[in-house]
């Protein structure tokens, strides 16, 4: 796993400027309770809001060209756990140019979240789909919280007030997923380097979070996260460094014919 320092990381080469004092390392456990969410779909969390037609549109070079990812907040939801969730469309493309053409698509998932009456916000599973040659088959890393696999919880994708050195599962569901991030700073400055990044810029008080999982053999993702956006930036590190950028975001509903036929999930 990466080494930070705690005390500087000035990362410029991919836009974070992180000054944060020694994090207190502490491990956040919330029970869930189904009863703790009174209105689930008014997700405002300030470091993930899902405003419903809004879609992001992140861009990353790969050794192969160029991989694009989509992300849909729809309007469609799914009962899971006894919790009204908002469904959450992620398509990612790969090619040798950065293109969102149905050739290149390779996977798409569904993902399931919820914000309660505390203002965290909750993952609740996903169905994802590797999608070789126009074809999409369900993937292995697919799981519902409360279904499958037995004993899967849901987990939290944002603390309503991160601090840094808190620790949390996102993922509950082994031997399936259990992905976990830790806070590594608060405050923190963060420049998209990309000439086509949007919106342009710098972006102050934002968390920046390391995500990782025991089933993954040390590979991590470092993800930058600030106020009324969400995600604007991953470094994925699998033996090497693959840097993400976020270069759209519209209020408008993606056309069905720039991408693939959205799929409801079982039961809808």
């Amino acid at each position: 796993m990466t080494n930070f320092r705690l005390h500087l990381l000035a990362a410029t080469a991919f836009g974070v400027i992180l000054v944060a004092p020694p994090a207190t390392a502490r491990t956040v456990q919330i029970p869930f309770n189904a009863s703790n969410f009174s209105d689930p779909l008014d997700i405002d969390n300030v470091y993930f809001p899902l405003e419903p037609g809004t879609t992001f549109t992140y861009k990353g070079e790969t050794v192969d060209g160029c991989e694009v990812v989509v992300t849909e907040v729809t309007s469609d939801t799914r009962v899971i756990a006894g919790v009204t969730t908002r469904i959450v469309h992620d398509s990612a493309y790969e090619s040798d140019t950065c293109t969102t053409d149905p050739s290149a698509l390779v996977e798409d998932t569904l993902d399931y979240y919820a914000q309660d009456d505390s203002g965290n916000v909750w993952y609740f599973g996903e169905d994802s789909f590797h999608c070789p040659i126009f074809t999409c088959a369900p993937s292995a890393g697919s799981w519902i919280a409360g279904a499958a696999p037995v004993g899967a919880l849901p987990g939290i994708i944002m603390l309503a007030q991160p601090r840094n050195g808190d620790t949390y599962f996102q993922e509950q569901a082994a031997p399936v997923a259990l992905d976990q991030a830790t806070v590594k700073g608060t405050g923190v400055k963060v420049v998209l380097t990309r000439d086509d990044a949007y919106p342009p810029g710098t972006f102050t008080n934002c968390i920046v979070t390391k995500e990782f999982s025991t089933l993954s053999n040390g590979a991590n993702e470092q993800k930058s996260y600030c106020p009324g956006i969400g995600n604007v930036l991953v470094d994925e590190h699998h033996g090497k460094v693959f840097h993400s950028e976020l270069t759209g975001v519209s209020s408008a509903a993606r056309k069905a014919e720039d991408a693939f036929t959205f799929r409801k999930p079982p039961g809808n």
